[in-house]
């Protein structure tokens, strides 16, 4: 195998590792959060249960409820309360702990794809500005240690940035429009941001979180500032979707550019990785990522491949809730495409 083709395995390996680590937050979502909720469901009805006999109401009506509880029954109403009280705030904290996991695995994913760049095509580095002085460098020992060096000083600037700037970064390193065309990014700025919001304020909301979302065309209600939001289970569906659907046509434009050699492995790997999409019936995400396999890319290795993203897109759009999209097949001249073909299209 030639160093190119590894490093381009490298890319490709950077994308399987992030879409696999993204579906494994995934599944915690949805094994944690519905115990999680169930218990603090529970906890609460067994607190409201025991202490509704020692509840009373002030006479005025005005004040709150307050609690007469005989000796005996102190300890076991302060255990329910301390138990009702923790499900709770888990029920709150574990979405969000789970969105910002999700955000962190994107952001792991841009580090290695980052190094997958600079490994593939040295160049990239040109320019930049870091220096390593005689000394330094006699200290490294080689020069692929200098160069390790340049390269991890050089992704850990770039991580510092914002989401965007990230965005930013590769396009003028790469002189490509990585963001054109690209529907999702308003939810995908949103995201980010409401992942700081979660890390620095406890999700209140704040005037920069409204502007960052409305620079980048997202309606926001200015009324949520100052206040708590928090992550349903729609929502988390939506971040998902999302940071999969950006890793990757991120990773595959960038692959197709830098090693226009490998078309067909990109084409194959990206066709699987809408198959897997369809096999668990994900069938709107799996859409998006087949137009842009469909359309989205000027080239491709051969007709055939296309043409299998072509059917396996049909299939989206007929078992998914996709609506008011054109119907894949009738783009497509099929006369010449042999059996197999013919059957996928009768059967669709």
């Amino acid at each position: 195998m030639s160093k190119d083709e590894q490093i381009d395995s490298s890319i490709k390996k950077t994308l399987t590792d992030f879409l696999h680590d993204l579906e494994g937050v995934n599944h915690a979502v949805q094994i944690a959060v519905p115990l999680i909720v169930e218990a603090a469901k529970i906890s609460r009805n067994e607190f409201n249960e025991y202490s509704e006999p020692f509840k009373q109401q002030p006479e005025n009506g005005e004040e709150p409820a307050f609690y007469h509880l005989p000796f005996g029954s102190a300890n076991e109403f302060r255990k329910l309360r301390r138990i009702a009280n923790k499900s709770v705030s888990a029920s709150f904290q574990t979405p969000r702990a789970l969105l910002v996991a999700m955000v962190s695995t994107y952001d792991a994913f841009i580090g290695r794809l980052l190094r997958s760049m600079y490994l593939l095509k040295p160049e990239q580095l040109n320019a930049s500005e870091r220096t390593i002085s005689f000394s330094e460098l006699v200290e490294f020992g080689s020069m692929e240690a200098a160069r390790e060096h340049i390269i991890s000083a050089e992704i850990e600037s770039v991580l510092r940035r914002s989401h965007t700037q990230h965005l930013e970064y590769l396009e003028s390193r790469l002189s490509m429009q990585l963001r054109k065309g690209l529907d999702s990014w308003p939810k995908f700025v949103e995201l980010t941001q409401r992942r700081n919001l979660f890390v620095h304020a406890d999700g209140i909301v704040s005037r920069q979180y409204l502007k960052v979302c409305s620079e980048c065309g997202l309606a926001v209600d200015e009324d949520l500032l100052g206040k708590r939001i928090h992550v349903g289970p729609n929502y988390m569906e939506m971040a998902f979707n999302c940071l999969y659907e950006i890793g990757v046509k991120l990773a595959h434009t960038i692959w197709r550019k830098l090693a226009p050699d490998e078309i067909q492995d990109a084409d194959d790997a990206l066709n699987y990785t809408c198959y897997q999409l369809l096999e668990t019936e994900r069938y709107d995400l799996a859409y998006e990522l087949l137009k842009f396999g469909t359309v989205g890319q000027p080239r491709h290795s051969e007709a055939l491949r296309r043409r299998m993203m072509v059917v396996n897109q049909a299939i989206a759009v007929k078992f998914g809730s996709i609506q008011d999209v054109p119907w894949p097949l009738d783009n497509e001249d099929w006369s010449d495409c042999g059996d197999p073909f013919a059957l996928a299209v009768s059967a669709l």
